[in-house]
């Protein structure tokens, strides 16, 4: 069951990385002095970080 939500974390990674979702962020704004596709980028990564630790570190109640 770990194995299928792990998976399923990468493929939403992917699916935030992609290029229609990414395009979005691609333009002249920025965020605290960072452009918005960096800070972007960071903030996806940093929820696919915590959300695997979360999957990884999930014991089973059974």
């Amino acid at each position: 069951m770990r194995n299928n939500r792990l998976v399923l974390v990468a493929f939403l990674f992917l699916g935030l990385i992609n290029f229609p979702i990414i395009s979005l962020f691609d333009n002249s704004k920025s965020v605290g002095g960072v452009p918005l596709l960096y800070a972007y980028c960071v903030v996806v990564w940093v929820f696919v970080i915590l959300l695997t630790g979360i999957i990884l570190n999930y014991k089973n109640k059974k």
